[in-house]
């Protein structure tokens, strides 16, 4: 073997040996168009549908918003023994530029509503995309997960994780009465009801596994808040309630109402009461699949009187 031939070997393998250069990431979100040299190594999530949504891939944020400050919660439930080191940066509606910023992150995950003023200020510390989670439906959060994906370098999975989603979703949909009626969803707070259509995540997800949303997105608002007048109206055959367990619902007082006592759903027994914080909070492919295993524990899906684990008694 001559000198030329040993060199062009060694250099042939050492070419082979060098890890692959990444190769830049682009995507479009609602501020524009966000480029990065490489997928994301450090991510900062300020909404827990990105914390949720990143484990699921496999990647775990160095910061999240998981504070509560500003009134917030905390990291729901389902999500909080899956957070363990991973730093919080304030609260959701209060993100922590400064903690932000002692992470070095390379990608922030912001919403596009809770921080439309607070994106710019985020984009001087590091690269940042902003996603509509607080008010988007399945689909929109489905199309995050693909992007967010792309962003970390784990699109394939982001894809895994949909078909999975799909497979699942299906399955549940065989448990699903044929042409049960249409329920009415809220979130119930100790002082408000506020309605969840089909526009909204939760809404959304119940009519992917089969049952009717009764309410459509009204003067652009995929939320809005009902009074007990205003439910009755409606007159539902179903009602969906999220609440908390550390709160006394307006609901329990409206219970002691006549009116309530003539809606159809509490007539027919088919109050159903879930978590908010799993349902309304955490709005990523982990929280989904709970809530698929509860749609069919409760029996909501088979529009049967529910069980009692999920049987709203006031």
């Amino acid at each position: 073997m001559t000198h030329r031939t040993t060199l062009t070997t060694l250099t042939l393998a050492t070419l082979l040996a060098a890890p692959a250069l990444a190769a830049p990431v682009t995507v479009q979100h609602d501020r524009g168009t966000l480029t990065l040299p490489a997928p994301a190594k450090r991510v900062v999530a300020l909404e827990y549908s990105f914390v949720d949504t990143l484990l699921a891939l496999g990647v775990k944020p160095v910061g999240a918003a998981l504070g509560t400050q500003g009134g917030d919660r905390g990291a729901p439930p389902y999500l909080k023994p899956r957070v363990g080191g991973v730093v919080t940066t304030g609260s959701r509606a209060q993100p922590s530029l400064e903690g932000i910023a002692a992470l070095r992150p390379d990608l922030i995950l912001a919403d596009s509503l809770v921080h439309k003023d607070t994106v710019p200020a985020l984009g001087r510390v590091a690269p940042t995309a902003a996603f509509p989670s607080r008010r988007a439906d399945l689909d929109q959060l489905n199309e995050q997960t693909l992007l967010i994906g792309r962003l970390v370098g784990r699109e394939a999975a982001a894809k895994q994780l949909l078909a999975d989603q799909r497979s699942l979703i299906a399955k549940a949909r065989a448990f699903t009465k044929k042409n049960a009626p249409a329920f009415v969803a809220g979130v119930v707070t100790p002082t408000s009801f506020t309605a969840h259509t089909a526009g909204s995540f939760a809404g959304s997800f119940l009519e992917a596994v089969g049952r009717k949303n009764q309410l459509p997105v009204k003067d652009g608002q995929t939320q809005y808040e009902l009074s007990l007048e205003g439910l009755v109206t409606l007159q539902p055959q179903t009602l969906v309630l999220f609440t908390a367990p550390d709160e006394t619902p307006v609901t329990a007082a409206w219970a002691k109402n006549p009116l309530w006592q003539k809606l159809p759903a509490v007539k027919r027994g088919r109050v159903y009461e879930f978590n908010r914080d799993d349902w309304t909070r955490g709005r990523g492919p982990t929280a989904l699949k709970l809530m698929v295993a509860q749609t069919i524990e409760s029996r909501f899906l088979q529009d049967a009187a529910p069980g009692s684990a999920f049987k709203y008694q006031p």
